[in-house]
């Protein structure tokens, strides 16, 4: 009987064939010769969607390309921090400390004629921030940028790695200012805000602040969506987006994008969201490759491992990872030492290389500020007598409650 049903399922495959009808299990769409022809498709990794693919030879162009342009400044914020979170909750391959904090990492980029771009901006839910009990160290971005000499008028420009709550939440702080968006991050946004809670009762929306089915604000540990991969699109987090789309403030971009001299975004398309985003920055030290949490962790890239379990796609995760091996492989002693990551819990210390020279901001809540790297003639922002209490002595104040409407 078994016999006579793989003889007729192999008969059906061969009719459809007949028919011209395309196969719909075909790992391989090159043309299996491995050339490198931008025109053609070609051998691809398994799962890599075609308009987030770029070869080698591509990213080396654009470091060349990057290479001609000027030298920019370089910084990150810490716009808050988590405190206590379970080790293997984050890198289920690293089990010692049990417990870290994580910082929420911004970018700050300035070019030589004194525009800043925004790599991320952190976020503001005091309310949500409140329910989550185990923050600290929040500070509006503009007061910080203010406290390490940084003019928020002058940002022009705000990349978004991706647009979940604690990285696209302080959107509105800079009116002015472009925000730079994937078309595949905006389309997951919209699909799953309004996933249907007939199945599962909605478990995998991208609403994790809201019951689908009661429409109650929820906090940890009892939130909808939980850390499904398409969770974290709180109501003010979704305004925050789609008032820079409606009122003429955002780029919409698919793929890779030239943003300025000496600045390039790559996709990083499933590597944490279906829309995250890399961006290459020339500078000094070579190429910088900032990458939210795509890049949560810099130890994860550079021990290939796989880190913030929330992300979409495992192997998009380790191409991204790849990507910037490729991007700052012309940075000489540097390499994955210039990956910038989201939520690296040895930022602000030597144990992670370049944000050492690392201080606390004053009047900051216990945030801390990172100089990364100088252009010719930018002077240094960090403090004379730079203070570095080290975090655990630093008593920081939870903002007050603020209900979300």
């Amino acid at each position: 009987m078994i016999r006579k049903l793989a003889l007729a399922l192999a008969g059906l495959l061969l009719a459809l064939g007949s028919l011209g009808i395309p196969q719909l299990l075909q790992a391989n769409n090159g043309n299996g010769k491995g050339h490198d022809d931008d025109h053609n498709d070609r051998d691809r990794p398994p799962q890599t969607l075609r308009s987030g693919f770029e070869s080698t030879r591509d990213l080396l162009r654009d470091v060349r390309w990057a290479e001609q342009g000027p030298q920019h400044s370089a910084w990150i914020i810490e716009s808050s921090r988590f405190l206590n979170v379970p080790h293997r909750a984050f890198m289920p391959d690293v089990g010692e400390p049990a417990t870290i904090d994580l910082p929420v990492n911004v970018g700050i980029i300035k070019s030589p004629d004194g525009e800043i771009t925004l790599y991320d901006t952190g976020w503001k839910q005091l309310g949500y921030i409140f329910d989550w009990n185990t923050s600290c160290c929040w500070a509006p971005i503009r007061e910080q940028m203010l406290a390490i000499g940084l003019e928020p008028k002058h940002v022009t420009k705000i990349v978004a790695g991706h647009g979940h709550w604690d990285h696209s939440g302080q959107l509105s702080e800079f009116p002015n200012a472009v925000l730079y968006i994937q078309k595949e991050e905006l389309k997951q946004i919209d699909f799953f805000l309004d996933y249907p809670v007939a199945f599962n009762s909605g478990k995998i929306r991208a609403v994790n602040t809201v019951d689908p089915l009661s429409g109650d604000q929820m906090g940890p540990p009892q939130q909808a969506c939980a850390r499904s991969p398409v969770c974290g699109y709180p109501p003010q987090t979704v305004q925050e987006i789609l008032g820079k789309t409606l009122h003429g403030k955002a780029k919409i971009i698919d793929g890779s994008h030239h943003l300025a001299p000496g600045m390039v975004i790559h996709p990083a398309f499933r590597g944490h969201t279906y829309g995250s985003q890399l961006l290459q920055v020339n500078t000094a030290r070579g190429q910088l490759v900032f990458g939210s949490d795509t890049y949560s962790s810099w130890t994860g890239i550079r021990d290939w491992l796989v880190a913030n379990i929330q992300q979409t796609d495992t192997i998009q995760q380790f191409l991204a990872y790849e990507k910037c091996y490729v991007l700052t492989s012309t940075s000489a002693g540097n390499s994955f030492n210039n990956c910038i990551a989201a939520h690296e819990h040895t930022s602000y210390s030597a144990a992670y290389p370049i944000t050492q020279n690392w201080w606390n901001i004053p009047n900051g809540n216990c945030s801390r500020a990172a100089e990364l790297v100088l252009a010719p003639g930018e002077p240094t922002h960090v403090p004379a007598n730079p203070n570095r209490t080290p975090p655990n002595l630093c008593v920081s104040t939870v903002p007050p409650h603020v209900a979300v409407k």
